[in-house]
């Protein structure tokens, strides 16, 4: 496979997130899935389980522990769809792959899912950079949020941070 810039898979998750029609928070990642024809299953499974992409006719299904937090279903969910969209996205590509996955990419992918930088940039420009108030929005923790908009330039430094 392929060696692939960090914007690039950005780029497919801001692509499927707008074909999907998602243009303000939270993301509903199960929408995505559904807009990509993918099945989502949840079942209540060993606690050691999180997630996993399966077979069901010979096609692409997540299998998600339902008595894990939603917060971690959640990131399984985009973690998974981000293999997904990776083999979408490679005409090479062929499923289920015969090398180990690359996880490092489906993980990037997922933190793009939760907060596509699109999005947050859209709304941080509407609420004058309120790193807390965009984390409920997005249904992340602050400093996840105030990390991405780090990543994204909005928030150049740590510096002092007011709280008001």
């Amino acid at each position: 496979m392929t060696q692939r810039s960090e914007a690039y898979y950005r780029g497919l998750v801001e692509s499927a997130l707008r074909d999907a029609g998602v243009t303000e928070p939270p993301v509903s990642i199960a929408g995505v899935a559904q807009h990509l024809g993918v099945p989502v299953r949840v079942f209540l499974l060993p606690p050691w389980f999180t997630g996993a992409l399966i077979y069901e006719d010979g096609l692409p299904a997540v299998l998600l522990n339902g008595s894990r937090p939603e917060a971690t279903q959640r990131l399984a969910l985009a973690h998974i769809l981000g293999h997904v969209l990776v083999l979408l996205g490679d005409a090479t590509a062929s499923y289920p792959r015969d090398q180990l996955p690359e996880h490092r990419e489906a993980d990037l992918m997922a933190e793009e899912f939760e907060m596509p930088g699109y999005l947050v940039r859209n709304e941080a420009q509407k609420w004058f950079n309120d790193y807390r108030y965009l984390s409920g929005l997005f249904g992340v923790t602050e400093s996840q949020m105030f990390e991405r908009m780090q990543q994204l330039g909005i928030i150049k430094s740590r510096g002092v941070v007011w709280d008001y």
